[in-house]
């Protein structure tokens, strides 16, 4: 398949969310790998679009370049470039960008969401405003159909990160799912407890892990599940910046009730907010007790088939596996992705289409952020156990003689 079977407003939107992407350093933050695995495709498409000789996309591209941010030029040129791929795809400039769109759209894993107009006069709300609305914990004693455990960190004062959490709780307690009949489970893992004062009315169980080292993701959420999550018969990790609409338990719920199902993500593509757009997603679904955001009007990266951020698998599955590899102790990264190989060995891993989001946060210091150390940083990390030093598929490779 080429180029020419995709929808010229399609092709102008990957166009532009490649000059975006290009210039954001949000945006190549949200998946700094898949950003780097991916970036001379969406640098090429971008250089394509400011060669065209038309001053009017000339303009717009630069314009775009310098505020990736601005909605109304982002859309503006996406008129413009589907126009002329609609009119002009046969032009020599016009079908090498066209063509280069389409290699940056099948090699990529990221993709730019412009979204709309944003709301004036949306403010920061801090944990304390948000959890004001939200309802507490039910600590039913009785069994239970799933338990949530979310891992949490945050060594400063009040960040984004508190803000996520106090909005994930939020959610989480305003569900059609009996409320009686699910657990959420905090896990706060840190040299000393910081926030159980804040959080713990919202949690059935607010664990402290004490650890002053780098945050182990793999090994919070394993104490979350061995010490608070149990005896559930499902689990599901949440990370503490996922915010999920009303429906998002009784969901997951129902999906095990098909004989043979183990575990499944809920989405398939996840939108990583940027800041402005989490303030308004915060608000719709916290402070105006909505219960989704709309999504479309976001604006945000998508991480296509992310493996982390939301899993549920049933505990007998967890348990078989052993649970999350602790020994990938550098920060958030690769823990996700050895999890779901496992889990998908042993019990069958499904994907919905759950409208997930994440709420923007500053990234802490991890093994991707080691890119400043060479060139293949990134290439050599250890994710698989196929690293390929000659010709694949050679035909003398077993000739004997």
């Amino acid at each position: 398949m080429s180029w020419r079977h995709q929808d010229p407003a399609a092709l102008a939107d990957a166009a532009v969310s490649s000059l975006a992407l290009a210039a954001d350093p949000f945006a190549q933050s949200a998946a700094p790998g898949f950003w780097a695995w991916s970036r001379d495709a969406h640098r090429a498409v971008t250089d394509a679009v400011l060669a065209l000789p038309d001053d009017r996309v000339r303009t717009l591209a630069e314009a775009v370049a310098k505020a990736p941010d601005d909605i109304s030029s982002c859309r503006r040129l996406t008129v413009l470039l589907a126009d002329r791929i609609r009119r002009r795809g046969d032009d020599p400039d016009t079908a090498r960008l066209a063509a280069l769109v389409w290699d940056a759209e099948t090699r990529s894993r990221l993709r730019m969401q412009t979204g709309t107009e944003r709301p004036a006069g949306l403010g920061t709300p801090g944990a304390r405003e948000i959890l004001r609305t939200a309802r507490p914990a039910a600590r039913a004693a009785g069994p239970v159909d799933a338990a949530l455990v979310v891992p949490f960190r945050e060594r400063g004062g009040e960040s984004d990160r508190t803000r996520n959490l106090a909005a994930v709780l939020h959610a989480l307690n305003d569900q059609t799912h009996p409320r009686e009949r699910y657990r959420i489970v905090v896990v706060e893992a840190d040299s000393e407890p910081r926030w159980e004062s804040v959080f713990a009315p919202y949690c059935d169980t607010y664990l402290f892990a004490r650890n002053a080292g780098p945050f182990n993701y793999s090994w919070t959420i394993n104490a979350g599940v061995v010490h608070g999550a149990r005896p559930a018969g499902l689990i599901c990790v949440l990370e503490a910046d996922i915010l999920v609409d009303r429906g998002f338990v009784e969901r997951a719920v129902e999906r095990f009730r098909v004989p043979g199902t183990q575990a499944h993500w809920p989405f398939e593509d996840i939108l990583y907010l940027d800041g402005a757009s989490s303030h308004q997603a915060v608000t719709e679904r916290c402070l105006e007790g909505r219960a989704a955001v709309e999504r479309d009007a976001l604006r945000g990266v998508f991480l296509r088939r992310s493996p982390g951020a939301c899993v549920w698998l049933r505990e007998s599955l967890f348990t078989r596996i052993g649970g999350y590899d602790e020994r990938f102790t550098a920060g958030w990264g690769g823990a996700d992705n050895d999890f779901a190989w496992r889990a998908d060995l042993h019990g069958g891993m499904d994907r919905y289409r759950d409208r997930m989001v994440h709420l923007h946060h500053a990234r802490a210091a991890d093994w991707f952020d080691a890119e400043g150390a060479g060139s293949t940083a990134y290439e050599t990390f250890p994710w698989c156990s196929w690293p390929p030093h000659s010709a694949i598929g050679d035909l003398s490779k077993f000739r004997t003689h």
